[in-house]
């Protein structure tokens, strides 16, 4: 490498930089090129153009090079302070630097800095099981031992099985501080229901589980609602509980038809037992006490009343019990797809007969017992598939067709009572869908279930007579107090607003 490379490396940082520093690199610059020309065996054309001029790709180079350098020096300079500054800030809550140092020498000094230390865990904490997670391996998170881990696990399943726990499943776990700062694992509480709280504590032979349930109280709810599409829907937004509403229809199914004679403006008032916790969850509901349906211009108030020979019914007013020999739909929730009489057969494609009544449902909903009887047959009929037969007197039956299933509970001979599930709604046979055919046979021949006249129930007398119309007053005057301190206590909350 000759004179001319060296003097124009030079003269570039000149130029360049006027510097002193810069100038001593560019002279150190040169010395490197220069052994590694040496060592390469580099040619001085590979470097220098024609001209002896530097060629533009080292002066690119070592332009940009020299141009880091002196930003990175004066940054450095300028700004060590600051940033070390910031460091100590922001690293002092850890080691417990006080935010004061000392400069010498362009070297920051430290009076006292302590070790880190790690703040240790909340002696109760709640953890929340994720998609994946086995209790044992998430208590061992938490720092408990692998031992106690696994002997809470084993008393858990003495009222739990752990392998059922799901996602989002919460756990609060409580810890004791020991002497030397550990913490020892004291009881874990899991929440299985809004009643069960099931509790694993430490005890002096291991760790023992505990299921806690709520005390619940039986209440005596009154609700009234509206029709205004739908009862279920009516009924739910009024607060009426779905049990409740089809407890009721089934009550009233004796002489009412829901599917038909329910109509918009119609009312349902109930009066029904509900228990409950001391912060309101519904554990379940008991019977209804009274209830009335207001269809058009009629009402239908009916009692629960307990005779003296243990039997339950409900009666009207009147002391005449809502029960008939039959009911008028054995099956809740459907409509009516087909009527009793002649039509064009929806399978054979020609004018036929038709002796019963079609319900059309989902498949499954439950077939009731129409009333009490004997079962005459239950099995496979011909083309009417699943089929049972009930003889409820010498001169009454009943037949269901075309189930999915027959209750295993119902066998031939056997006695049925009233509202009973005997099966469940399907399409066996010969049939174009899931619904149900419904016969009535009086002396033998199929009648139409809607125009057939049937008695009702008993009728109360006497001492009972009495008996029930105390407990029909007793009734009334409770069901007016509830609903109206149900009414003002929504009056109230309505007051307050809903923020407040």
């Amino acid at each position: 490498m000759n004179k001319k490379y060296k003097t124009n490396i030079e003269n570039f940082a000149e130029r360049l930089f006027d510097n002193a520093f810069t100038y001593r690199l560019a002279q150190r610059l040169y010395a490197a090129a220069k052994f590694v020309s040496q060592k390469l065996r580099l040619r001085s054309r590979y470097v220098l153009t024609k001209n002896n001029n530097l060629r533009l790709r080292y002066v690119m180079g070592v332009s940009t090079f020299m141009v880091a350098a002196i930003l990175s020096f004066t940054f450095t300079s300028q700004n060590s302070e600051k940033l070390f500054s910031y460091k100590l800030a922001n690293l002092s809550p850890a080691v417990g630097y006080n935010g004061e140092y000392k400069r010498e020498n362009n070297t920051f000094l430290l009076p006292s800095v302590t070790h880190a230390v790690a703040k240790p865990p909340p002696l109760d904490r709640e953890i929340t099981i994720e998609a994946g997670d086995v209790l044992g391996l998430v208590m061992e998170k938490q720092g408990i031992g692998n031992s106690d881990a696994s002997t809470i696990v084993k008393a858990m399943k003495e009222h739990y099985d752990p392998r059922h726990i799901k996602e989002g499943q919460k756990i609060d776990l409580h810890f004791d501080e020991a002497n030397d700062n550990q913490q020892v694992f004291r009881e874990m509480k899991m929440e299985l229901d809004p009643i069960k709280t099931l509790v694993v504590a430490r005890a002096d032979d291991g760790f023992k589980a505990k299921l806690h349930e709520k005390e619940v109280k039986k209440v005596i709810k009154a609700k009234q609602a509206e029709v205004k599409v739908s009862l279920y829907g009516s009924a739910s937004q009024a607060g009426i509980p779905n049990s409740i509403v089809a407890n009721a229809i089934k009550i009233f199914s004796w002489n009412i038809d829901f599917q038909r004679d329910i109509k918009p403006n119609d009312t349902l008032e109930v009066m029904y037992e509900s228990y409950e916790t001391d912060s309101g969850h519904v554990s379940k509901t008991g019977d209804i006490l009274y209830t009335k349906l207001k269809i058009g211009n009629r009402e239908i108030p009916l009692y629960r009343y307990k005779m003296s020979d243990g039997r339950v019914d409900y009666f009207q007013p009147n002391g005449r019990s809502i029960k008939r020999t039959l009911m008028k739909t054995p099956i809740n929730g459907a409509r009516m797809s087909s009527g009793f009489g002649k039509r064009r057969h929806p399978v054979l494609g020609y004018t036929k007969m038709h002796k019963g009544v079609d319900f059309a449902a989902s498949r499954g909903t439950p077939i009731f017992a129409a009333g009490d009887g004997v079962v005459e047959k239950a099995g496979w009929f011909s083309s009417y598939g699943k089929y049972i037969r009930i003889r409820h007197n010498s001169k009454l039956k009943t037949a269901y067709a075309h189930m999915s299933k027959i209750n295993s509970k119902v066998k031939i001979g056997q006695r049925v009572r009233q509202g009973q599930v005997i099966g469940y709604v399907g399409t066996t046979g010969r049939s174009t869908g899931p619904h149900l055919h419904y016969e009535v046979m009086l002396n033998g021949n199929q009648v139409n279930p809607r125009s057939v006249n049937l008695p009702t129930g008993e009728e109360l007398s006497g001492k009972e007579m009495a008996n029930f119309k105390a407990t029909v007053n007793k009734m009334r005057l409770k069901f007016a107090a509830t609903i109206e301190g149900t009414k003002v206590a929504n009056r109230k909350s309505e007051k307050r607003g809903f923020f407040n």
